[in-house]
């Protein structure tokens, strides 16, 4: 390579990566969730607060409060001692979002 193609190639790498392309010409990253993705409304608020441009979809009524709407299906962890997570295999427990697997003691609340 040349230098100029040395010096030059900063900053068309630069610019390129300013830009939103993906692979399909779409624009934008953002991945489709609704309220029911989330265990609790906080963590709807929270993942809606960082992004809330990706995440407008969890505001309905566009007043800045994520799932707080009665019937939003957000998901909501049980409130026992186990969290409802006792007795399931690692399989079921990995899949549970308010469950986490550990080794040596099976499966626990989140």
């Amino acid at each position: 390579m040349g230098s100029f193609t040395l010096r030059i190639l900063p900053a068309v790498l630069l610019l390129l990566g300013a830009c939103d392309y993906s692979l399909d010409g779409a624009s934008g990253a953002c991945s489709d969730t609704n309220c029911a993705n989330y265990t609790s409304q906080t963590a709807a608020q929270a993942a809606f607060d960082a992004d809330p441009e990706c995440r407008d979809d969890l505001d309905a009524d566009d007043d800045g409060i994520a799932c707080e709407e009665p019937g939003n299906s957000v998901r909501t962890c049980s409130s026992t001692s186990a969290c409802g997570c006792s007795n399931k295999n690692k399989d079921v427990c990995g899949g549970d979002p308010c469950c986490r697997w550990v080794v040596g003691s099976g499966c626990g609340c989140r």
